[in-house]
Parts: structure tokens; sequence; C-alpha cells
């Protein structure tokens, strides 16, 4: 980052709604995800422990510090992000080259915004050129020969555990079978709905060979959350998600009201966002929050007697090889669309 003149926060194009359709690997698709208090999580593949291939994080130059410093004063106590309506859109970032540091402290981090990055800023990651066919498929060939006997965490998204869903684990080669069958069979399985979820690739892997899968936005470099776990060298918030249609997470925002970042290597994803404080309209009689934000169960008033002062979700659609930042403490629920996410 460079010290300079001060720029003013630029007026990204606001992208239209897509249809929502089809999603598989994500660094949360293949997509990469990874939590972080100032940062974010990475994507679904996302990146386990942090290591020495990773950048220190980026110094904010003095008139970023200081526009920082004026909106916390400007809050004046309120709460931060929320109370308003879930926005109409989401403001799509196209070119590396054009949006700095800066310009997402001041246009998306401070203001806690969602945004949308293209995939021109993942177009050199590894895992987009080894983990991905020319077909836009993911290469289960790779995947098996690279990570075939690592044992993995699964979801049963068919299955509801409180407000989650059961896991139990197995070899990534047993789950890709799995996989395989379950499209094969019209998405449907005597397993249920399977989903790779959660799993701390970067943790367990070698800075050199995370190095050869994703190199991480200078946006994201300042993870505080991450960094305290890495110190300790105990555990980390980045995982790796992967999954056919109908896999899912339900409703939640994420770990300690951290900021995260979910990178798609191939598929398609549809999110659900809520910004802070809408979530409070959905509670049921009994104080809880919904599982599912799609289930007919909302409708019955009964049960859900504040819901006539909800809003409808912003809906996002994310295609391979985009970015989405999810800000702190929006509630947010994410299905993948198509056979190969």
């Amino acid at each position: 980052m460079r010290a300079g003149r001060k720029r003013a926060a630029p007026r990204p194009e606001v992208r239209a709604e897509r249809g929502a359709t089809e999603s598989w690997f994500r660094p949360r698709s293949c997509s990469f995800h990874a939590a972080a208090i100032w940062a974010t999580s990475l994507p679904p593949l996302s990146l386990g422990s942090v290591s020495p291939s990773l950048p220190p994080p980026l110094p904010m130059d003095r008139d970023t510090r200081a526009f920082a410093e004026q909106h916390f004063r400007d809050l004046g106590g309120q709460l931060y992000g929320g109370g308003g309506q879930a926005p109409s859109g989401v403001a799509f970032i196209k070119e590396p080259a054009t949006f700095s540091y800066a310009d997402f402290v001041k246009a998306f981090l401070l203001p806690n915004r969602p945004c949308v990055f293209s995939s021109a800023f993942t177009e050199n990651w590894g895992s987009r050129r080894r983990w991905v066919t020319p077909e836009g498929k993911p290469d289960f060939e790779y995947l098996l020969q690279k990570y075939g006997d690592v044992v993995v965490p699964v979801a049963n998204c068919g299955v509801q555990e409180y407000n989650s869903n059961p896991k139990e684990h197995m070899p990534l080669r047993e789950y890709i079978s799995y996989w395989l069958e379950y499209v094969q069979g019209g998405c449907s399985s005597p397993r249920g709905c399977l989903y790779l979820k959660d799993w701390h690739l970067c943790r367990d892997s070698s800075a050199e060979d995370l190095g050869d899968v994703f190199t991480l936005p200078v946006y994201f470099s300042s993870d505080w959350l991450n960094e305290f776990w890495d110190a300790l060298d105990v555990d980390d918030y980045r995982f790796v998600y992967a999954g056919p249609p109908g896999t899912w997470s339900p409703f939640h925002a994420d770990i300690f009201r951290s900021f995260s970042w979910s990178a798609n290597i191939c598929g398609r994803k549809k999110w659900l966002f809520f910004p802070p404080g809408q979530e409070e309209a959905l509670r049921d009689c009994h104080g809880s929050l919904p599982y599912d934000v799609t289930s007919p169960k909302l409708l019955d008033t009964r049960l859900h007697p504040m819901l006539q002062h909800s809003s409808p979700p912003l809906e996002v659609t994310q295609e391979a090889g985009e970015v989405v930042f999810v800000p702190s403490g929006w509630h947010h629920q994410v299905h993948n669309l198509v056979r190969w996410a």
C-alpha cells in the first residue's frame, strides 16, 4: 500500500441479480472459506494453517487510517452496519488493477457491505488450473491422486441436528465415489445428501503445497482471528467445501461475528444475505433463529410472530472463480446449485 493523496472511494458497478441455477468445489463450491476478525475466511477450498508462504498483513496507509478513525467516531456507538433492509443488489468488482486495498476498506470493510470480486482476481490460482477440467468440472483424477487418502469431514444435509447437520469422516476418495454415484442416481442416494464441509486443508498442508493452491488476495491479508490461532499452532478457521447440487449450509452468521470471504473454484452457488439486525424478525416464538430461511414453516405467523417485520434477503449468485466478501454479523444461507460445486 502506498501513502499519498486521499482517493475518493470508487463507485463499483452494481450488477443485476443473476438467476439461481447450479455449484461444486469452493475454497466454500470448490470454494475457499476462512473466517477472520478483520479480514475474512478463506473460500471453500479454504486454506489451513497460516504458513510462511502467506504474506504479512498489509499496513494501512495514513489517509485510509484517518478515514477509518473518523468513520468509527461518526458511528457514535450505533449498531455496526446493522438495522437496515438488505440492499437490492451487490457491488461487482471487475478489475484487480483498478481496485486498491484502500478502496476495499472505504467502500466495503468499514461500511460492512457485501461485494463480489470477479474471476479475474483468482485466474492465476493453481487450484483453478489443476482442480478443474477444461470443461469446468472438478478434476477428480487429480484430486484423487493428490488428496485421495486424506480424511475429510462430511455433513449430511438431509438431517437436522439443532441448527446444523451431523458429520462423519471418510477418505476423500470415498466421498468422490459417493458424489459420482449421487449424480448418476439423479441426485439421490440412500446415504443421504452429503456435503464435504470444513476441511482444514490449509492447516494440514505444507507452505509449498498451499502456494500451488491459491494466492491470498491483498484485501484479506490482515486476518486477526487466524493470526491468533496460528501463533498458538492449535487450529484455524480456513476451510474447503465441496459438494453436488442440493448440498447447502443452514442459516448462520460466521464465527465470532467475523468477516469472511469465499472463493468458488468451480460450479455455482446461491447466497441469501440478511443485514445485521434483520435476523431478529425471523426468530420463532421461543426466540430461536430458523434452520432454513426457505422453509414454509416461516410463513406460520403463530410460530414466527415477528415475520411481518422482516425484509427479503439479498440474493447473490456466485459463479466459478468469483470471491464473495461476507461482512461481519450478516446472517446467510448458502446453496450449491450445480452438479460440480
